[in-house]
């Protein structure tokens, strides 16, 4: 705020490929530490059952009116159910714009939230296949809403996928298509699938554009795939083999050199 930089200005001496991103603030920890913030308490746990509030409800309201009067989007980070419903109310009382990121937990009454506030939904599909067996444990009973992806495109959200790289691997492939298969074989909690289609749509730049649509005068930020994500099987999708990548109409890989 110092220097006059807000979200979305390109930094000089970057040749545009270079913005400034959002105001980001971790809210609470994380389900295999046991410190994500929940209204029900984590099984066996004496001190913080309920997790760790790590930054309270008036702060993040402070936090977020400032970035936004000066310019900012906000990122903020919520695991649980707890946290996400005191992140949403921040983002309702101070007017901010941006996402919450990973959203792994939700209570139900939230769902529609996101797309009354316009918060993005910024969630990891990967997290839902490696936490499953320690969301069964800790989180027993309440795993229906969790890892959302259906729920939260039926509201009206609009979603974001990542990776969490490096807790996961930087694999956008890996990514659509765990949120497309949910497990594959043994797919947990299926009804959360999405199509090929909106976890193409969901893992684009800016969740506004297209991303099967090249026009003149789009971006020219283009990957050129060896086989058609919209029709491969699922075992294909998650090891999609990319002929080229181009960034503001240049390669940036070709496979041949």
């Amino acid at each position: 705020i110092e220097r006059g930089l807000a979200s979305g200005q390109h930094l000089a001496g970057t040749g545009g490929l270079l913005q400034v991103g959002p105001m980001k603030v971790i809210t609470d920890g994380s389900l295999n530490t046991r410190t994500a913030y929940c209204r029900d308490p984590y099984p066996g746990v004496r001190d913080d059952p309920y997790g760790l509030l790590l930054v309270p409800p008036e702060q993040l309201r402070s936090l977020l009116r400032r970035a936004a009067a000066a310019g900012f989007d906000c990122a903020v980070h919520a695991i649980g159910d707890e946290a996400n419903t005191l992140a949403l109310q921040a983002f309702a009382a101070s007017g901010a714009h941006g996402r919450i990121e990973h959203a792994q937990l939700l209570a139900t009454a939230d769902l529609p939230r996101f797309a009354e506030l316009g918060v993005i939904a910024s969630v990891q599909p990967a997290h839902a296949l490696d936490d499953r067996a320690v969301a069964e444990r800790l989180w027993a009973g309440r795993t229906g809403r969790a890892y959302l992806a259906r729920s939260l495109l039926d509201a009206g959200a609009v979603l974001a996928f990542g990776s969490d790289a490096p807790v996961a691997p930087l694999d956008p492939w890996l990514a659509m298509a765990a949120a497309v298969g949910r497990g594959g074989s043994e797919p947990w909690h299926p009804e959360q699938a999405v199509s090929v289609a909106e976890a193409l749509a969901a893992s684009v730049a800016h969740p506004s554009r297209d991303p099967v649509r090249i026009e003149p005068g789009m971006p020219a930020d283009l990957l050129l795939c060896e086989a058609d994500p919209l029709r491969c099987e699922l075992d294909v999708l998650q090891r999609m083999p990319v002929y080229a990548t181009l960034v503001a109409g240049r390669f940036s890989y070709r496979a041949d050199g």
